[in-house]
């Protein structure tokens, strides 16, 4: 007879049906080890049958679902009909299964096949095995009741089978008395009782039946020596209860886990459901029986799948327990997270044959997991991301920029390697301070919701837009060139340049903006920084710009730490002077007054404007003090004019007095005392009140507006027709003159529309009974439409520049002398 020496057998596809069908036609055998006789196959044929068929289906349905599923991983497939459906088929309890064929074996699915058997015969195996027992008897038996002592055990041999006194007298049998193997023990008085034996084999759990008729639970264990197997039979619990307190007690623990709120559910390791409370049922949908025979992994979210198939098909004897979570969708509550706890059951070689799994719903805990990473990351009052969140983007985004940098050849850096880089845009709204300031916080909350719902309409989808604090937005691009970051800041600047209405006002806001690109930048805290000092560069020109940053700002940025640091002794060192411009009457010509305007004579840099310092100084907190000191300045210079008489009348004195300053609880008291101080006269004192300090209608505002006109005091609305006031309350404060904004004087000659906007303001300040005041005329053009349109007053480097104190009193010599020489007049000294 041909022999085969075949190794374990790796099937594919195509071999695996015919092996099956095969075992189904009972051409081959399933027997449970290598060491039973003949008889026992024959006693076990049905048993044996109803199994193989069993994993024959399991096995071709499994087949045909994945590869519908898996239609390219034929090879794992494969793999997993052997290790799922084919090694693990007991029949019994001793060993792993074999499929032979009469003459000879034909596939070997235990790794503990002894090489001797190799390509026998079972005639060949069997004797082989009945030489090894006569050798090894004595030495199993006395492993077996060392093992057992106390149990009672039970010896199962090829030839004979031995009982110790307590099996013996349990089975009514005599004691030391040897029997033929297997059937003077068991006993099937029918074949449901023959397969309740194997089911309870396959889990080392079965029945024997008493000298009283009963049958009694056993467990089971092997013991192996020298490639025989040896089955021990130890009496469990059951020897003391009976089977009806077993039933009592398994129906009393199954009825808890069907009243758990967790989910309870146990599985094969291809994923098919054996068992599920009702708790796992009602999420699902459904009822238990009907779940029974699903695949778990159809119940979870299609993206969740190959993460939880690697969490079971990773469980083993040296990691048995998984604890993950999975997003399912459920029938009943829609998509929740659940946490699932995974747990192997192990045979007794060690191999997984079901998983059990607990789960609980913690779809409660994720959502409030996920709103404190919101409330972490998030603005609360924009629902932007916030500082924490941008600079967390801004770092692995400049990481991973440097390290695409770094894999660049020479050619990739020549062609402009960084055209695509991130970009930073950093945005300081304009004129937001005095907003908040006079109408208050909620208003100023309201206003930075409306320009972050403009902002989000201004950037590309996948960009991250923040607030960055108060009233700075930043605008990180991910991917842009230098151009499209231009494009995106324009876009921005336009947005906000519109008219805002809040509270029915309308309001112009603006902003400026500073633009880095990552190229120049080895770390996002340097980019910021460099957006930073551009937006710093866009303010130093006016309203509405904005600048991209170059190496040159740094030392911008060096000269204004150096300002910051001067300026906190700007008084002490007494480095601050007044320049007077004088106001004049359009129609006369004659010097209505003079307004006070503040200079910086700095030690190093010269003299510099207002706009080169004032705005720091807002920041360090000085721009109330060098208010008071301008003020005061200006009001002791005029009395001490008028008291050498070179003005033939009095002349008015105009300072600013800004919206943080007329809210001060002293100001009534300051300018009273002032006024005595300096002995001016209170109707030759003029202040200019910028428009932002009318729109809180409160009434400590007005009544601070009231006192100052009964202290004789005049007030000038500076700046107006910018867009703060609300015109149909103007009427409404003790306004005695309507400064027009430079801005709009400045346009006049390009066209109609502005020349009607001062129209407008003229005919508005008449109908009020108040005096206009028009600023920045330079050309005689300006002039002669002023007139034209009956403005009052004006200002101008057409009249003059800004004056030093001695230039402003030669100016009033001048004038004494003939007033109608004063246009021709220039100061060799001016600002």
């Amino acid at each position: 007879m041909a022999q085969s020496n075949r190794q374990p057998l790796h099937l594919s596809f195509s071999e695996i049906l015919p092996v099956l069908l095969l075992v189904l036609g009972w051409y081959g055998v399933v027997i449970q080890s290598h060491n039973l006789e003949a008889s026992t196959i024959e006693t076990y044929q049905k048993a044996q049958l109803e199994v193989v068929r069993n994993a024959a289906r399991a096995a071709q349905a499994y087949i045909t679902r994945e590869l519908e599923r898996r239609p390219q991983a034929l090879h794992d497939i494969e793999q997993e009909v052997l290790d799922y459906f084919v090694k693990p088929i007991r029949i019994g309890s001793v060993g792993d299964a074999w499929i032979y064929s009469p003459e000879y074996v034909v596939f070997d699915a235990s790794e503990d096949f002894p090489a001797e058997y190799r390509g026998k015969s079972m005639a060949e195996i069997f004797a082989l095995q009945r030489r090894y027992g006569a050798r090894h008897y004595e030495k199993m038996t006395a492993a077996v009741m060392q093992g057992q002592e106390g149990t009672g055990w039970y010896i199962w041999q090829p030839d004979k089978a031995r009982e110790s006194t307590p099996w013996w007298e349990f089975l009514t049998h005599d004691a030391g008395r040897e029997i033929a193997a297997w059937s003077p023990v068991v006993v099937f008085p029918n074949t449901e009782r023959q397969k309740i034996w194997v089911i309870g084999m396959s889990a080392m759990l079965p029945e024997l039946m008493q000298s009283n008729g009963s049958y009694a639970l056993i467990q089971a264990s092997i013991i192996t020596m020298s490639g025989m197997s040896v089955i021990t039979l130890g009496l469990l619990l059951l020897l003391l209860h009976s089977k009806a307190a077993l039933q009592k007690s398994e129906a009393y623990y199954r009825a808890i886990v069907e009243h758990q709120t967790d989910l309870i559910c146990r599985f094969r390791p291809d994923g098919t459901l054996t068992f599920v409370n009702q708790a796992y049922a009602t999420t699902f949908g459904s009822q238990p029986e009907a779940l029974l025979g699903a695949n778990v992994l159809d119940l979870i979210a299609e993206a969740e799948r190959p993460a939880i198939w690697f969490q079971i098909a990773s469980l083993n004897a040296d990691h048995p327990v998984s604890v993950h979570e999975r997003l399912v969708m459920t029938p009943a509550y829609g998509q929740r997270w659940q946490q699932w706890t995974d747990r192997a059951i192990l045979n007794e070689r060690g191999q997984v044959v079901e998983i059990q799994s607990v789960g609980r719903d913690i779809t409660d805990r994720k959502l409030y997991e996920a709103e404190i990473e919101r409330l972490a990351f998030t603005d609360p009052l924009t629902g932007l991301a916030n500082r924490r969140r941008l600079y967390d983007i801004g770092h692995r985004l400049l990481t991973k920029h440097g390290s695409n940098d770094a894999s660049d050849t020479a050619s990739d850096k020549a062609s402009d390697k960084a055209s695509d880089a991130p970009a930073l845009l950093y945005l300081d709204l304009d004129r937001f301070k005095p907003i908040n300031d006079t109408l208050g916080h909620d208003a100023g909350d309201e206003l930075l919701m409306q320009v972050a719902e403009r902002l989000r309409g201004c950037i590309r989808k996948g960009d991250t837009l923040a607030r960055f604090g108060g009233d700075e937005f930043a605008i990180l691009l991910h991917r842009s060139e230098a151009q499209e970051a231009q494009v995106i800041a324009e876009r921005i600047l336009t947005t906000l340049h519109q008219p805002f209405h809040l509270r029915g006002r309308i309001l112009h806001v603006g902003g400026s903006l500073g633009i880095a690109m990552a190229r120049s930048a080895s770390c996002f805290s340097q980019l910021l920084t460099q957006a930073d000092i551009a937006m710093y560069r866009a303010k130093a020109q006016g309203r509405g710009h904005y600048a991209i940053f170059d190496a040159a700002m740094y030392a911008e940025a060096s000269t204004r730490l150096e300002l910051e640091t001067d300026l906190r002794q700007i008084l002490e060192r007494q480095e601050l002077r007044v320049y007077y411009q004088p106001i004049i009457s359009l129609t006369s010509q004659q010097i209505l007054g003079f307004e006070a305007l503040v200079r910086w004579h700095h030690p190093r840099r010269g003299l510099l404007a207002p706009n080169e310092f004032l705005a720091i100084a807002g920041e360090l907190g000085l721009e109330l003090a060098i208010e008071r000191w301008v003020l005061r300045e200006a009001c002791r210079q005029m009395a001490f004019w008028q008291t050498r008489q070179l003005t033939q009348s009095p002349l008015l004195i105009s300072a600013n007095l800004s919206s943080k300053h007329l809210m001060q609880p002293d100001l009534i008291d300051y300018i009273a005392r002032l006024l005595r101080e300096t002995t001016l006269d209170p109707k030759t004192l003029l202040l200019e009140i910028t428009e932002d300090a009318f729109i809180q209608q409160t009434d400590s505002a007005v009544a601070t507006l009231i006192q100052l006109r009964q202290l004789g005091v005049q007030i000038s609305l500076d700046d107006f027709g910018t867009g703060y006031s609300s015109l149909s309350y103007l009427h409404r404060f003790p306004v005695d003159i309507l400064k027009i904004d430079r801005s709009f004087i400045q346009d006049m000659s390009a066209g109609d529309e502005n020349s009607e906007i001062v129209r407008t303001i003229v005919m508005l300040a008449h109908s009020l009974d108040m005096q206009t005041v028009a600023e920045g005329i330079e050309t005689l053009d300006q002039l002669s439409q002023l007139k034209a349109l009956q403005c009052t007053y004006g200002q101008g480097f057409l009249f003059s520049q800004p004056l030093s104190e001695r230039a402003t009193e030669e100016l009033l010599q001048v004038y004494q002398q003939n007033a109608e020489r004063f246009l021709k007049y220039q100061s060799m000294e001016s600002a």
